[in-house]
């Protein structure tokens, strides 16, 4: 039985070691010789200090002395302590993580210490790789959810303006005369023009008519209510669909974006005036569907147009009326 111990502790795969109440080494086994370069016959009766420094910390003399002294078992792992066992002269002391295991052992009436070391370097090394590879794929998973935002921001949206684009504006529409059939309300679609856009940028150059387009988006936003919407479907080109209480405060709300433009812009040192033609229909009193809500509102807005520019009309089947 002793011949068959002493093959086992030879050929265990952890390191054993056990010291008695004076810290003297009583038994170091084959897995530590491997890993130390140090053979038991040189180790045992010397002290564990002596022999492994990393215990003179007075935190493991205390596990020591608890599990020498007051039967105490300790673990402590390779996480929060690295290495207790320092390897044979010559190999890299810092890239070894050990577990160690501290048990109170029991002969006659003396008591010991059992120290097992477990390697886990591996294990760290493939925990760390493993940390690694899953901090990458987050970063990759982040990356292609911004990126598939963005691709879906671009996809509704004016590049230049940051508007809702044609899309967007359609199926907001259509979603509103759905639920403002549903709860029994009125909508307004709105198309408004630039008067004299053109021109502009053919005084001024392309880059004061973008400007010029931006400005024009920042004062659509901050007149029409914030429940409503607007949208830029091209060119110098917007729309806007509003909810209502009734059909009159589509004129309220015309008349507050004609006020919008009332005042120049002020544009690379230059002052542009510019109006605006509004086209309105409303629902239901004009139409169901998005696509001829649309085409009536633009119409209403070819009339003002037509008959001056600078002004806001509500659809009529065979006029448009002008305020």
């Amino acid at each position: 039985m002793n011949n068959l111990l002493s093959q086992a502790l030879k050929k265990a795969n952890i390191g054993m070691l056990i010291v008695d109440r004076q810290l003297k080494v009583v038994l170091w086994n084959g897995w530590l010789e491997r890993f130390t370069g140090k053979n038991a016959e040189e180790v045992i009766g010397l002290n564990l200090l002596e022999v492994c420094p990393r215990f003179k910390s007075s935190m493991y003399q205390n596990i020591l002395q608890n599990a020498l002294y007051h039967g105490q078992s300790r673990f402590c792992s390779s996480a929060l302590h690295k290495a207790f066992i320092l390897p044979r002269e010559g190999e890299d002391e810092y890239i070894f993580r050990q577990n160690m295991h501290v048990e109170p052992l029991y002969l006659e009436d003396h008591s010991y210490a059992l120290i097992q070391i477990t390697d886990m370097t591996n294990t760290n090394t493939r925990v760390y790789k493993l940390k690694n590879l899953i901090k990458e794929l987050e970063t990759e998973y982040t990356t292609i959810k911004k990126s598939a935002r963005m691709s879906k921001h671009l996809s509704l949206h004016d590049v230049l303006t940051g508007l809702p684009n044609r899309l967007a504006y359609n199926d907001r529409l259509a979603w509103s005369i759905s639920n403002a059939q549903r709860h029994d309300s009125k909508l307004a679609v709105m198309f408004v023009d630039a008067d004299g856009f053109k021109q502009v940028n053919d005084t001024y150059g392309h880059d004061v008519g973008d400007q010029v387009l931006m400005e024009m988006a920042k004062r659509f936003r901050e007149t029409i209510p914030s429940t409503d919407m607007v949208a830029r479907l091209g060119g110098d080109e917007f729309t806007i669909l509003s909810h209502l209480q009734n059909d009159q405060e589509a004129i309220t709300i015309a008349k507050k974006l004609d006020a919008a433009f009332s005042t120049h812009f002020k544009i690379a040192g230059n002052h542009i005036n510019l109006s605006i033609s509004i086209g309105i229909s409303l629902f239901p009193t004009h139409g169901q569907e998005p696509s001829e809500l649309l085409r009536y509102a633009d119409q209403a807005m070819y009339t003002i147009k037509k008959n001056g520019k600078n002004g806001y009309g509500i659809y009529e089947p065979e006029h448009v009326e002008e305020f």
